[in-house]
């Protein structure tokens, strides 16, 4: 207790921490603690898992509670933002527990959305001291005027790098906006690059840098582990690790909400207990799931990038990787989900080939190493990286995508029967030398096409073009001459048939069928049937003839037949259906 009062704690928060299990203060803490006092704008950097939240709201709560008198109106005095639902719901407890355990009993409030906003009005009405909020939510309310800014002394934006993002900056800027000049800002991450300290400066006062090497409890806590699997083998990797290691606790991050349903899929299908926790999953079941896997009921859970930040759960034995991130710092936060407080815990990256460069340069970066692993029989296993690179690179060759199905006819031992195709027939015995004669004849040559394959377009398709002659050539040397083909022989005149006339050579009208103007088509042929029965049927060759070469016809009109009752009868019987030879009435039918 004396080690925290040394550094300026009140007697009350140096009894809370004691009774939390800090024997001592934390790297972070014996910086924050004094530099805080001051009361100057702040940017404090620190790793994840190392005590920064109590090393800012001691500070905070310190000079809050030295304030004389209380806020008019029922206005705030401390206003805490945080990027996500998790890490406010986080931060909102860890200060009712130290409001508890110190005897200050301080009030405070919880504004995040999707929850009733009427609530919160009400809440806020009744005066409290602190209010926890995401950015979204809390900026509505000042819009709104239920959260009073005109009393405010401190703000505290927890984990700014994401608070600065693009996704939270309107909010973010516009809060900073509407509180007083006069109100202490302190900015709190666990990494903070250069751009979100440019963007950030305009809006601090000559802040005070508190930095603890986050890259030190990456090389001190944390163990880092590295397996190599091909991005389809991924998801089988959980089977096995689980197999091999059995985790009772242990933490999976994936880049995305698609990996996420992939993988509890295949945990589902192993029988383990499992949670997810994904961005747009319910409120109500995230805070669920994180309740259930911090109290035991469920030994893996699965989220995205949400999860790293403020996700507190102790006796974390790993946290896999599904993939490494472009981006270094979120591995940082990543890692940090294990070996808090000063415990030990395990890092597990689970990479492809292209991933395990990335993952280099993340070690290179923070100084720590990645352990080489693979599993076999069962268990992990130590291998040396030069032969565990040299394993990934043959295990990657192996299993390359295949080929369309479109492509797999041109593989294997029928591939060579395809390219004999392109190439066309084979040549006959003799054919080749022929050949080169004709391109020596013509001021061609072998070595003349291989140098024009480097030439320009044109040259290219004389090429093609000399290709395709060389084809024909082949096809006539095989072939006997079209002269010495035999010609196909004539049909033989019937004996009834006149010979071919050879004048009106003309292309016949399907209409102008002799004697039969107006006929249909199927009429037609019961007549030629009836014909070819009888043998008085004419040629092909005669059945069609044009009509203004049609012969006039010079019989006896007499011998036509009449007209009436007999004509009626004629055209009628000529209606009924052909009868075969020896039928009755078969002479008379036409």
């Amino acid at each position: 207790m004396d080690s925290f009062r040394s550094i300026g704690a009140r007697e009350e928060f140096a009894s809370a921490l004691v009774s939390f299990g800090f024997e001592k203060p934390t790297e972070i803490q014996d910086l924050a603690l004094p530099a805080l006092a001051a009361g100057r704008d702040a940017f404090i950097t620190a790793p994840t898992g190392t005590g920064k939240t109590f090393a800012y709201l001691i500070p905070v709560l310190t000079r809050m509670l030295e304030l004389p008198g209380e806020a008019v109106d029922a206005s705030p005095r401390v206003l805490i933002l945080a990027p996500t639902h998790e890490l406010a719901v986080q931060l909102q407890g860890e200060l009712e527990k130290l409001s508890e355990a110190s005897g200050l009993g301080f009030r405070s409030v919880l504004a995040i959305g999707s929850t009733p906003m009427f609530r919160q009005i009400e809440r806020l009405r009744a005066g409290p001291a602190v209010v926890v909020g995401t950015a979204g939510r809390v900026r509505d309310l000042v819009e709104s005027g239920e959260i009073k800014t005109g009393e405010l002394v401190e703000l505290v934006l927890d984990e700014a790098d994401r608070l600065f993002s693009n996704e939270y900056l309107e909010a973010t800027e516009a809060i900073l906006g509407a509180i007083p000049q006069a109100c202490r800002r302190i900015l709190v991450s666990a990494t903070l690059a250069d751009r979100i300290v440019a963007k950030a400066g305009p809006w601090f006062l000559d802040p005070e840098r508190v930095t603890v090497d986050p890259s030190k409890a990456l090389r001190e806590s944390i163990e880092h582990w590295v397996f190599h699997s091909p991005s389809r083998r991924k998801i089988d990797f959980i089977r096995r690790f689980e197999a091999a290691l059995k985790p009772e606790r242990a933490l999976v991050f994936a880049a995305s909400n698609a990996a996420i349903f992939n993988i509890a899929r295949k945990l589902k299908e192993l029988g383990l207990p499992f949670a997810e926790l994904r961005a747009t999953g319910d409120k109500v079941e995230r805070r669920r799931a994180i309740d259930d896997f911090r109290e035991g009921r469920i030994r893996w859970l699965l989220t995205t990038d949400l999860g790293a930040r403020g996700l507190d759960v102790a006796d974390i034995d790993f946290v896999l990787s599904m993939d490494i991130p472009e981006d270094h710092e979120i591995y940082v936060h990543r890692a940090g989900r294990t070996g808090r407080a000063g415990a030990k815990g395990i890092s597990v990256a689970v990479a492809d080939l292209f991933e395990l460069k990335r993952a280099s340069r993340i070690a290179v970066r923070y100084g720590f190493a990645f352990k080489c692993k693979f599993l076999e029989a069962g268990a992990p296993h130590d291998i040396d990286p030069e032969n565990f690179f040299a394993l990934a690179e043959e295990e990657e060759v192996e299993r390359k995508v295949k080929p369309p199905l479109e492509a797999k006819r041109f593989t294997d031992d029928r591939s060579a029967r395809f390219r004999r195709r392109d190439r066309g027939p084979e040549l006959p015995e003799g054919l080749s030398d022929f050949i080169a004669s004709e391109r020596r004849s013509e001021g061609r040559s072998d070595l003349s096409r291989r140098r024009s394959s480097g030439g320009n377009e044109q040259q290219g398709d004389a090429q093609r073009r000399h290709r395709f002659d060389d084809r024909n050539r082949q096809k006539d040397f095989q072939h006997p001459p079209r002269a010495e083909r035999p010609v196909r022989a004539e049909r033989p005149a019937r004996p009834d048939q006149s010979p071919r006339v050879e004048e009106g050579a003309m292309k016949p009208r399907p209409g102008a069928v002799e004697g039969q103007e107006g006929v249909s088509r199927r009429k037609r042929k019961r007549r030629r049937t009836k014909g070819d029965q009888e043998g008085t049927s004419q040629s092909p060759e005669f059945r069609f003839v044009d009509a203004k070469d049609r012969p006039v016809d010079t019989a006896d009109p007499a011998a036509r037949p009449p007209e009436g009752e007999q004509g009626e009868a004629r055209k009628r019987r000529r209606r009924r259906k052909p009868r075969t030879e020896g039928s009755p009435g078969a002479e008379t039918a036409d």
